[in-house]
This record gives structure tokens, sequence and C-alpha cells, in this order.
């Protein structure tokens, strides 16, 4: 079954999936820049299409577009560069700054990206590959080629590769981590694993679960503070199982996450506890049961699990998972010799860009990470060990929801039993899946947001075919 990716899932817009003509984009962008300088929010929005509407809802689209006028002024001119995967890249002039702007349509001729980013010049591809590969097996030969194409079609920073078949352990390692220096990344090469943090917080949930703090039936409002109304739908309140399968009926994200305070590059550092209850205290769900990724209820799980542990985010990390399998640079925030091992991040053209923090919603994507340890992570994930952790494991792999998606507490799988996530901040790429049937677990990291999901798709075919 072919998975849906949801690696793009904690960026500010959608996955460009369509060709477009370039003079429609260039209508849209033109009316684009009237309804900017006319301060007409709600006729921009109208241009969007039905899934730019789904993760971004008309209320945040407001409170963003009053951000960008009060931020960059009159829009002045869209200069056409490039189009590449369906979307055009225009040099965009405004008032108080110049920026790179994306658009895109979908199928119905509507917006599908419609996306700012700080204008850089073009950052050309290395004209030779740094590589670290034996290139002596048929493994190491299938790595090299999937991992040269994906230089090859986008301009990618660093990556590294691990495999475990059987009880052996393969790594590889391409690219720089941070473009232009030459430096080969290697096992101890820290990286954001992005949404892949998010397993993380299923096994803190499952911890909790073992130790009789919480159970999985239990209502969220049960650990939050009183003056935040019952997170409920039709009478039925949302569970935690709920927050962690992402069925709880709450959004993507949250209308209050983009305000004057947000700093584009790094959009979640601001969003604190106090801006999470202000959010709850007036959100409004839909019917809980149904499948829709949440970012925020799996932010807000890690919240809760703070609250009922009395602890951090980060502190749980390492007390529950990173000390009793040894990850020793798996962390949050990163400070001495990890800021040195801590690969610059790059955007899809291979310009460096801000990497992100978290504060409240770190549950959904904060966690940074190394090959070695999250290498060690999958190897736990495919034992059948009876220690307290692997226990907690086993718990994560339980199918809670099935439907579009089968979901456990943070893992998705697939009808053939592969267990997977990825993940993707705005600077990096992630992916981590094992098969308890193939005796097989894969990792891929990249310093880079450029797409991910067909080299890992592809390695993990080759490995269970």
């Amino acid at each position: 079954m072919r998975k849906i990716y949801l690696s793009a899932i904690l960026l500010f817009i959608s996955v460009i999936t369509t060709l477009a003509q370039n003079a429609a984009l260039d209508s849209l962008t033109r009316l684009s820049r009237k309804y900017h300088n006319t301060q007409q929010p709600d006729s921009l929005y109208a241009l969007m299409g039905e899934a730019f509407q789904k993760q971004v809802p008309a209320a945040q689209f407001r409170q963003i577009s009053q951000t960008l006028w009060t931020q960059l002024g009159e829009w002045q001119k869209a200069d056409y560069k490039t189009t590449a995967n369906g979307a055009a890249k225009y040099e965009a002039t405004f008032a108080k700054a110049m920026l790179d702007f994306y658009i895109s349509r979908d199928a119905k001729g509507k917006i599908e990206t419609f996306l700012f980013r700080p204008h850089q010049a073009e950052v050309p591809k290395a004209a030779v590959l740094p590589v670290a590969n034996p290139m002596r097996t048929a493994l190491d030969k299938e790595v090299d080629g999937l991992a040269r194409q994906y230089f090859a079609k986008q301009n990618g920073a660093g990556m590294s590769v691990g495999v475990i078949r059987n009880d052996s352990v393969f790594v590889y390692h391409y690219g720089e981590t941070s473009k232009g220096t030459g430096q080969l990344p290697n096992g101890n090469t820290i990286y954001e694993i992005g949404s892949v943090s998010k397993t993380f917080t299923g096994t803190m949930l499952a911890d909790a679960v073992r130790r009789g703090l919480v159970k999985l039936s239990d209502p969220v409002s049960k650990y939050l503070p009183d003056s935040i109304p019952a997170l409920q739908y039709a009478g039925k309140p949302v569970t935690l199982v709920q927050l962690a399968n992402h069925t709880s009926g709450l959004p993507r994200l949250p209308d209050n996450l983009f305000t004057a305070k947000t700093n584009q590059t790094n959009p979640y550092k601001h969003y604190d506890r106090d801006a999470l209850f202000s959010y709850l205290r007036k959100a409004k769900l839909k019917p809980a049961g149904t499948y829709e990724y949440s970012n925020l209820g799996v932010g807000l799980l890690g919240t809760v699990l703070e609250i009922v542990n009395k602890q951090s985010y980060e502190q749980l990390l390492a007390a529950e998972i990173a000390k009793p399998l040894g990850l020793s640079q798996t962390k949050l925030n990163l400070a001495g010799g990890d800021i040195r091992q801590f690969a610059q991040g790059h955007d899809a053209g291979g310009h460096a860009v801000s990497s992100w923090e978290f504060q409240a919603l770190a549950g959904a994507g904060g966690i940074r990470s190394t090959l070695s340890d999250m290498l060690l992570y999958v190897k736990a994930e495919l034992a059948k060990g009876e220690t307290p952790l692997g226990k907690d494991m086993q718990l994560t792999q339980q199918i809670t929801y099935k439907g579009q998606q089968e979901v456990g507490l943070g893992w998705h799988k697939t009808r053939e039993g592969w267990y997977w996530h990825n993940g993707q901040t705005g600077g990096y790429s992630s992916y981590a899946g094992f098969s308890h049937g193939k005796k097989a677990a894969i990792v891929v990291l990249t310093n880079s947001d450029a797409e991910l999901d067909p080299t890992a798709d592809a390695l993990e075919e080759w490995l269970t075919k």
C-alpha cells in the first residue's frame, strides 16, 4: 500500500503536486498582489484550493495576511524566475523587503502552494558529491543509486542513511554538513528529525500508561487547567489516545500560531504554554474518530505528559528513552560540542536556513538526533525486550485506529506490516521505519527540506521485496 506522506506537515503551506501553466500562475500572482495591496484577505483566501484551506483556516489566514502587510508593506512587483515540480518561483519586491514567492495550482485551478521565503541568490550544486559508501554489496549499490538520484533531482545538502538487516547494521553518508564546506556527515552529525519526534511522544505516553499515571481512554481535559472548557464534540470528550493517533478532531495547527510575534523562519519558537492554553479556551473541534493529521494534537499530548510527570519534555525524553537506550545526542536543546556537530539546515534550493526551536508543541517535532542514535532507537523497536522501555515500545506498535491509515501511538503502519514515520522542518527531512517480518529497519536523515519521501520509499520497497 502506498503511504500517505506526512513530511511537509510541519511546514507552513502544503506540498506541491500538480503542473500548472505559467500564464495561469501569472494571473493568480497578479490577483494575489492586488488583494494583498488592498488588504482583502478574504478575497485572497477565496483563491485558495481545498487542500490549502484544509491546512490553514480562514481566521488564521487573516492573521497571517495582516502580519505580512505590517512587516512588508505594498507588494510592488513579482518577476518570474523558474518553474519546478509544478510551482512557479517569483522574485517578489515589497516596500520593505524582497522575498522569493512560490505558487502552484491544483486540478481545479485554485492555489495549492502559496509560500514566501527570504530572497537568496541561486546556490550551485556541488560539482563533486562527497560520499562514504564501500560499494561492495547489492545494498551498497542500491543506496548509492537512490542517494545520487536524490541529489541529481534537487539541490540537497547532506544525507545519512542507516539500514538494519537481521543483526547487521550498514551506514552511508553523502554530501555536506553545510553547503560549500566539503565536510561529509558522519554517525554523530546532528539533524532535526521533525515529526519522527511524534513516535517518541507516543513512547512517553505508553510509559505513563504502564506506570498507571494515565489511561489511553482518559479525557484530555482531566489534565488541563479548569479554566479551559472541556475538549469535546457533541458531548464526547477528546481522549489521550486520540491525540496520539490523529483522531481528536483538533486541527492541524492552532489558529494563533501565526501572529505578529511569529518568526516565519522559526515559527514554533514563540509558541509557549500560555499561547496553547489561550487557543484551547476557544478551540472549535470537528467530530472525533476520523483520521486528520494534527501537529497540534500531538504537541498538546507532549504538554499533558509534562503536566502529568511534572517534568519538561526534554527531561522526559532523557529519562524515559535516551538514557535507557544510550542515545547521547538525542535531545531538544543543544550546547557545547553538540552545536559543533549540528548540521546546517537548508531549504530545497540549497540556501542555509534557521533551525526550528519548540516550546509547547515540542512533542510534535522538536527533537534533534544522529544516525547512530536513531539506529539504536529503531533497533530497540524491532526487539521484543522485556524491559520497561521495551514494553512501552510494544504498546506504541499496537494499532489504535484503522481507516485510511493504521496508526498506533505515533507510528503508522502499512498493510504489509511496515511501521514508519517521516518528518520535515524548515531545513531538514527525515524518515524512520521498521518491519518485524523482514527483520529490517531504515533511517534516513538530511539537512535539507528537499523531498526525501521517494528515496525512503524506494529503499523500503527494495528491502521488502
